[in-house]
């Protein structure tokens, strides 16, 4: 388990996170919610096209928006496949806050980015290996899921936690890539806050391990 929490951390290269930051997890107006708590798509079009305001169009969009917006997707798909894991074992009342606060905020964030990809006229889905040229998205194993589930006592939630760990990790370096070579206003943004977010709460669990 160290060896993973380790590299989860490394995962994250450059990214900081200013002290005092609060777990960021929401996509309100004002851009976050917190708790208190401590090679592209065969569909994607390369050249920019113009969208309708309030789809995430409002300056067109590029391939690289569309890969984001599928990598990340299903990148919450794993994170709340693992969420509907957390009952099976103990966990303390900071970390059951922590996986429900993200997994609201999630559940909100793939319901936008779905919109805007059915604006595009893409799918919710790209193939496995075209995410895996932009670094891929971390998935659980069957090893994974038979770890947590034979996990008792305090193992459980330091199980859990490494696992989620690793998926939020992910999640910044998908939000990085989108930084970097996106195109759409609304994408960049959404993308800035999940980087954060996800840096927060990468940190967060860190301290909690």
């Amino acid at each position: 388990m160290a060896t993973l929490v380790a590299g989860a951390a490394l995962l994250l290269g450059g990214c900081s996170v200013p002290g005092g930051l609060t777990i960021s997890t929401g996509s309100t107006d004002e851009g976050t919610a917190s708790i208190s708590s401590g090679g592209h798509s065969s569909h994607a079009t390369a050249s920019a096209t113009e969208g309708e305001p309030g789809d995430g169009g409002e300056t067109g969009h590029n391939a690289a928006d569309v890969m984001f917006l599928q990598m990340m997707i299903a990148r919450e798909v794993e994170t709340a496949k693992l969420a509907a894991l957390a009952d099976g074992g103990t966990l303390s009342k900071e970390v059951t806050a922590l996986i429900g606060a993200i997994s609201s905020t999630e559940n909100d964030e793939r319901a936008e980015m779905t919109g805007w990809l059915k604006a595009w006229g893409e799918p919710a889905e790209a193939d496995a290996d075209m995410h895996a040229e932009h670094g891929g998205v971390s998935t659980l194993t069957k090893a994974d899921i038979k770890a947590l589930k034979s996990a008792s006592g305090s193992r459980f939630q330091t199980t859990f936690l490494n696992l989620l760990l690793a998926q939020q990790s992910n999640g910044a370096e998908i939000a990085q890539y989108a930084t970097d070579h996106g195109k759409n206003g609304g994408v960049l943004e959404l993308a800035g806050r999940i980087h954060e977010s996800r840096s927060a709460q990468v940190q967060h669990m860190l301290n909690l391990l």
